[in-house]
């Protein structure tokens, strides 16, 4: 059976996503509020590769 992947445009859309939480958590004004965010960034890509 073939998987089916990503369009173009749907991975661009993916990489997007990713670029928006790294600023967003690079913007925090704590190591705190940022290693929060940089966390959620992970586990959300950690469930994506688990399908």
């Amino acid at each position: 059976m073939e998987e089916m992947g990503m369009t173009d445009l749907q991975f661009k859309s993916w990489l997007k996503q990713i670029i928006r939480g790294l600023e967003s958590a690079k913007e925090e004004n704590t190591k705190e509020e940022t290693d929060k965010k940089l966390d959620e960034l992970l586990k959300d890509l950690k469930e994506d590769l688990q399908g």
